[in-house]
């Protein structure tokens, strides 16, 4: 019996220093134990990483070409039936063409007063005329023409019910348009 009293006094006593060592190496912090982090921690993490990350990757890049059509600049197009206007684009690369996006907008309006921007293909449709017919005004983009690298852009209007004609070349307005290139 006393053997077994022994016995259970050292197994106490075993668990007793476990405990009691278990809890020594622990925080003082009984709000922050040792598998916890704290937030400043959590930070420090992810900004580390973030810049062990942006090291080796290439970030967005973009830029913004603003062209004007003038009154004059719109030539007929007898193949296709539509006014086009062609501009040299130098800013364009093939990283852009092949890679990137070029996104074309149309600004409607008087500037200051009631300008709009529109999104191209900008379509409206005119019913107050007869007969009534729908607008397309969009843009093209060519990195190269001839097997040469002639990046170039051309704006065009079209109607759906295909009229127009060199009569007409002088009086279409001037429209300004924004080329967005990102890559």
């Amino acid at each position: 019996m006393r053997r077994n009293l022994f016995k259970t006094a050292i197994a106490s006593l075993l668990f007793a220093v476990v405990l009691l060592g278990g809890y020594s190496c622990s925080d003082d912090d009984p709000y922050y134990p040792d598998d916890y982090l704290t937030e400043a921690q959590v930070r420090r993490m992810i900004e580390e990483a973030l810049r062990q990350n942006n090291e080796d990757i290439e970030f967005t890049k973009w830029e913004i070409v603003n062209i004007t059509v003038e009154m004059g600049h719109w030539s007929w197009n007898d193949e296709v039936k539509r006014y086009e206007a062609v501009y040299q684009l130098p800013e364009l690369n093939e990283d852009i063409y092949e890679i990137g996006a070029v996104l074309g907008y149309v600004f409607i309006g008087t500037q200051n007063v009631d300008e709009v921007q529109k999104l191209l293909p900008y379509v409206q449709s005119y019913d107050d005329v007869d007969p009534s017919y729908t607008e397309t005004i969009s843009f093209d983009i060519q990195l190269k023409k001839d097997g040469e690298l002639k990046p170039s852009v051309a704006f065009f209007i079209q109607a759906s019910d295909l009229f127009g004609g060199t009569e007409f070349e002088g009086s279409l307005p001037p429209y300004n348009f924004r080329l967005v290139m990102i890559w």
